[in-house]
This record gives C-alpha cells, sequence and structure tokens, in this order.
C-alpha cells in the first residue's frame, strides 16, 4: 500500500520517463516536490523499491527503473496482523488490512502474514521499530530463529528462541533489553525477511536519545549528506557498539583506547562507561567533529590527524570504532606504505585494518565495525593474509540490515581481533582460496566428502554483458540478436526464455557469443544472510550472452553434455551436468552460500573454488 506521498512520486516518474525515455534525477524529484533534501527523495526511492515498483542501480545516473507489470505480477498480498512487540510483550491487534510483498521474500510453501515492529530490542538482528516483518506460520522452532511467541494467551513478543532445561529462553538482540524465560508459550510462526521502513528508520535514529547523543543528531541533521558520504562519515547506534565492547575483556587497568575514526566521539562515550579508568586517545580528519568529541569527552585526547599516515605504532590496549567506508585513488605515498595488502580497487576501511593492527601492543584488540565484503572479496585476498599472519579473530559475526546506518545501504560486521598468534578461528581455505566466514567450522565438516566445480574441470566465467554500456544493441527482435540471458531467466523451474521486458531486452546484437551446454546462475543473491542461488540448463548447441549479473559454468570441453570424468585422483562416477543444477538450488547449496559469503553476491571463483558438490546428491 503506497502513501499520497509515494504514489505521486511514482506517477510523476512514469510520466517523466514516458515523455522523455529517461528517468528523472533525484535532484529533479526534490525540485518537483519541493522537498528538504535529496537523503528524503531516496527514502521515497527505497519505500517504493522495496515495494516492488521500481528498480534502482547503485552509482549510476539517471538509474530510476521502473518494474514491468510482469515483475509486478511478483507480488502476493498477504494479511497485516497488527502490531508485534520488539521489546516488552504487548497484545498483537488484528486489523483487517493487507499488503503487497515480492514473492522473493517469502518461503515456498506455507501461508503467510505480516506484523509492524513496535519497539528496538530486535536491532542486532537487523528489525528495527516501525519495520514490517514476514512471519511464516508454524507451530514449531530451531534454536537460534526468530519467531512470534504468544505468551499468556494474549501478549506477543518478537525474539530468538533458546530451549533450555524446563524452559524457554527468549532472547533480545539489544545488550538494553533482558531476555524472557517462561514455561510455556505457542510459536505462532517464524520471521523469514523484514520490509524496511526506511523514513521511520532514519527518523528514529536521528531521534532516539538511547541511541546517539544530541551532538550526532544535530550534526546528521545540519550536515549535507554527500559531504558526509565523501569521508565516509556514518555513525554507529550505541546498541552497536555495546554489542561490540562487551567482547572485549575488562581486566586491564588503565587501558589505552584509541578511536582513530572518533566522529562526534559515541565509541569515546561508551569505551569510558565500558573500561575501567581508560586512557581516551580519539583522531579524525574532520575540525568540526573533533571539537565535538572534546566537548563531549573533555577528558579524551581528541586530535586532528591523518590516521592512515600516523605512525604511533605499539602504544595502544585496544583500538576500536567504525572506521571510514569509501573507495578511492590511491596517491603514490599511500601506495607506497599499503601496497602489500592492496589489490585492484582501494577501499580506506581496509586500510584502518591495517593500521589498527599495527598501532596495538603485541596481545591488544581491534573492534571495528566494518562491512563484510573484506570476508571473501577478491580485491581483500592480501589483507586477509596480513590479518592472519599478525592477529586471531576473536569475534565476528555479520548483521543482517544493511540500513543500520542513517543515509547509508551498507551491509555491517562486528569483528574483534587480538594482535598475535592466529589460532584458526573464523578461517576456512579451499583451492588457494581463504575466507573468514561465521559458519568455518560447518564448512569444514561438509566439505570432507565434498568436492568443487574446479575439482570436475568446470569453469566459471562472470556475464560478459554489461547491459547499459550495450543499449543501442538490444532488441526483442530474435532475428536480430543472439539471446541474451537476464539473472530474471533464471527461475525456480528452470530457464524462462523468452520474457519480454521493454526495459530488459531478450536479445543483443552481437556477434560473439557462447554456445551451450552451460548453467547460469544468479550473482546476486539477495540480502545478506537471506542468500537465495538459482541455477538453469543451457542447452547444447544454443547460442547465448549472459548480462553482467549472471554466472556461467562451463563443463569440460572435451566431455559430453551431461557426462563427466572425476580425474585419477577422484572416484570414478557420472556425474549429470543436471544433478549439478540441483545442488546448486538445493537448501543445502544455499545454507553453503551464507556460510561462504555472508553477503549479497557470489563471485565466480567462489562459485568455482567453493561451492561444495556432492558425488552422491
Amino acid at each position: 500500500m503506497l502513501t499520497k506521498r509515494q504514489k505521486q512520486i511514482l506517477d510523476y516518474i512514469k510520466k517523466f520517463i514516458e515523455v522523455n525515455d529517461y528517468a528523472p534525477t533525484i535532484d529533479e524529484i526534490k525540485r518537483r516536490f519541493r522537498l528538504s533534501s535529496p537523503a528524503t527523495v531516496h527514502k521515497h526511492i527505497e519505500n517504493l523499491k522495496s515495494k516492488g515498483y521500481l528498480n534502482k542501480i547503485e552509482n549510476q545516473p539517471r538509474s530510476i527503473q521502473l518494474n514491468s507489470e510482469e515483475e509486478l505480477s511478483n507480488l502476493v498480498r498477504i494479511p497485516l496482523l497488527g502490531t508485534i512487540a520488539a521489546g516488552s510483550p504487548i497484545e498483537a491487534i488484528e486489523f483487517p488490512e493487507t499488503i503487497n510483498v515480492p514473492k522473493s521474500q517469502l518461503s515456498k510453501s506455507g501461508e503467510h502474514f505480516a506484523l509492524r515492529v513496535q519497539g528496538d530490542s530486535m536491532l542486532g538482528e537487523g528489525i528495527f521499530d516501525g519495520d514490517t516483518v514476514i512471519v511464516r506460520k508454524q507451530p514449531d522452532a530451531e534454536n537460534g530463529e526468530t519467531i512470534v511467541a504468544l505468551l499468556k494467551n494474549n501478549e506477543v513478543t518478537l525474539k530468538k528462541i533458546y530451549k533450555e532445561k524446563n524452559r524457554f529462553r527468549l532472547q533480545p538482540a539489544n545488550p538494553n533489553f533482558k531476555p524472557i524465560f517462561v514455561k510455556e508459550l505457542v510459536i505462532q510462526g517464524k520471521v523469514i525477511s523484514v520490509i524496511r521502513n526506511y523514513e521511520k528508520t532514519a527518523e528514529t535514529a536521528i531521534k532516539n536519545n538511547n541511541e546517539f547523543n544530541a551532538a550526532t543528531i544535530n550534526y546528521i541533521k545540519e550536515t549535507d549528506i554527500n559531504y558526509r558520504k565523501s569521508l565516509g562519515q556514518y555513525f554507529t547506534p550505541q546498541s552497536v557498539i555495546k554489542a561490540l565492547l562487551e567482547k572485549l575483556p575488562q581486566t586491564i587497568e588503565n587501558p589505552k583506547i584509541l578511536d582513530p575514526a572518533c566522529g562526534t566521539g559515541e565509541f569515546l562515550i561508551a569505551a569510558k562507561k565500558y573500561f575501567k579508568n581508560p586512557e581516551l586517545y580519539g583522531w579524525d580528519i574532520d575540525k568540526k567533529l573533533v571539537d565535538i568529541s572534546s566537548r563531549l569527552v573533555p577528558k579524551a585526547s581528541v586530535n586532528k590527524t591523518d590516521s592512515l599516515l600516523n605512525e604511533d605504532y605499539g602504544q595502544y590496549d585496544f583500538v576500536i570504532g567504525n572506521p571510514p567506508y569509501y573507495e578511492f585513488k590511491a596517491s603514490e605515498e599511500i601506495r607506497k606504505k599499503f601496497g602489500s595488502i592492496m589489490n585492484g580497487r582501494v577501499n580506506i576501511f581496509g586500510l584502518f585494518v591495517y593500521q589498527g593492527l599495527n598501532w596495538l601492543k603485541d596481545g591488544g584488540y581491534l573492534a571495528y565495525v566494518i562491512p563484510p565484503s573484506m570476508n571473501n572479496g577478491a580485491y581483500f585476498h592480501k589483507l586477509r593474509n596480513y590479518i592472519v599472519h599478525n592477529a586471531n579473530i576473536e569475534y565476528l559475526r555479520i548483521l543482517r540490515d544493511p540500513k543500520i546506518f542513517h543515509g547509508a545501504l551498507q551491509s555491517t560486521m562486528l569483528l574483534v581481533l587480538k594482535k598475535g598468534k592466529n589460532k584458526g578461528d573464523y578461517l576456512f581455505k579451499k583451492n588457494g582460496i581463504l575466507i573468514f566466514s561465521e559458519g568455518a567450522k560447518y564448512l569444514q565438516r561438509i566439505f570432507k566428502d565434498k568436492i568443487t566445480l574446479r575439482d570436475l574441470n568446470y569453469q566459471v566465467k562472470t556475464g560478459r554483458l554489461i547491459w547499459n554500456e550495450n543499449r543501442t544493441r538490444l532488441t526483442n527482435n530474435p532475428k536480430e540478436g543472439i539471446p541474451l540471458i537476464w539473472a530474471h531467466n533464471i527461475t525456480g523451474k528452470g530457464l524462462e526464455f523468452p520474457i519480454i521486458n521493454n526495459s530488459k531486452p531478450q536479445y543483443v546484437k552481437r556477434k560473439d557469443f557462447d554456445i551451450g551446454p552451460a548453467i547460469v546462475v544468479n550473482r546476486i543473491t539477495g540480502a545478506v544472510k537471506e542468500s537465495k542461488l538459482k541455477a538453469a540448463f543451457i542447452p547444447s548447441g544454443m547460442k547465448f550472452i549472459a548480462e553482467n549479473h549472471v554466472n556461467v559454468i562451463f563443463p569440460p570441453a572435451k566431455q559430453g553434455q551431461t557426462k563427466i570424468d572425476l580425474g585419477n585422483n577422484l572416484p570414478k562416477k557420472n556425474l549429470p551436468i543436471k544433478n549439478i543444477i540441483k545442488q546448486l538450488s538445493s537448501l543445502r547449496g544455499i545454507k553453503a552460500i551464507k556460510n561462504i559469503t555472508g553477503n549479497t553476491q557470489i563471485s565466480k571463483n567462489e562459485l568455482e573454488k567453493l561451492f561444495p558438490i556432492s558425488l552422491n546428491y
């Protein structure tokens, strides 16, 4: 259900595209509706996107796209049964109201309903006050799953469930809330997805005094979001800071603690409360933020400093914080200093990890809120190796929600490193690829009797066509081009082709092409920890080109269409190619993807070298 303003903006975008054959910019929408800032427009666009009406390609101009009628038909209407507490239990009131939900946010089977969330006890699971949770009706759940629980016949709450001796523990995901212990309850369903109320989240983030001090709120309100983004200034809610700091020991008297990107001092404020008589140090490159931190934490030594150039090494017991996040073109000075951990595109947060370990004393702890892309991305493989050679991973946890930070859409991870000998925690290595994973032990276990596509001599390549660089070559006329495989052609039922869609034509005028047999797989797997992998068969002899958001798996060139020789070092067995397709889309395969990537996409290298294939599936 659209709000009045959302409908006005959607109608404006439709008419603008109809007249101009391209989408309006964020600034044009802002001027048309006399909105206060670009951030307000972004909020409306995100809501229209989450409700299935729009697509938006990040970091591209005029990147708003209307979803087709076919895509809108993927919306399912489910009942919205009132409000549920993510705090103290309240009574759920049933309203005669429904909402449209994308099919992708529902389970493949079962009955579903939605509930609005009130309270913030589940922040750590990415469930915020004002969000809507999608629930699959079921009477039971596994330990650690987020459920809707009915207490005392009429009180309903949203918590993670744990079955203990003679009782149930309903655990919040916020250190400010205590667990609820009950001997009896009724499970009404399991939460399977969350629809973010982006406007409510942003509004709550800057108004909730439990999460930010007043100076942070004022800075967010008064400072242009584009300026903040240019310096990677995203402010961490206190509940997230506390969840991270609680993983650090409190046994050191008068510890020296550094936040090298201290912002408005939120981490320093929390550290002052958590540690015993700490010596606090803060650095930031922004003079205004240095002044704010100095006022808020007067006993801390806060200085305007370029942390990347600082070499005050071996001085601190703890290095904490939320370092800036953005890609940049490194200077020769930076490349000379950080060349040992740089590979390809440079993201500044990786350099802060390197610096953080150097600033620590031996045995010291680094505790950062950073993106999980460093866990498995090819650009970070040198950084991962550096970490393994200089520290142990004491704690790693990926938060599900990409909208924890005001004005940013970014997956988030809590990471704690201890400088010293590595013990192998959270590490998984296969075929020369080292990754960090919450599920490293699970991956080690399942690979005891599994092989990989590489072991089978399969090759994986990323789709060769970048659509927005080939717009003039796209067509829906099969006589004019080669079949173009988009991610939406890959469905749970296999390859659906063609799907006539004016925004995503099904053919491309190119002379180069690939030829089946092959397997096509979606490269973007979905939300953090909610990965979905779909695979489809390209028949033998079919000419095709895959779009860049598709991975293509090619069987060994000299083998038949569906038979494989596993080589001298593996058991002799014929493995049909369609068997591999089933494994790629299986529940076990999806669980493996979640533990391999912890992210929203799977690379060709991860698919080829890390995906587990069973010979006895």
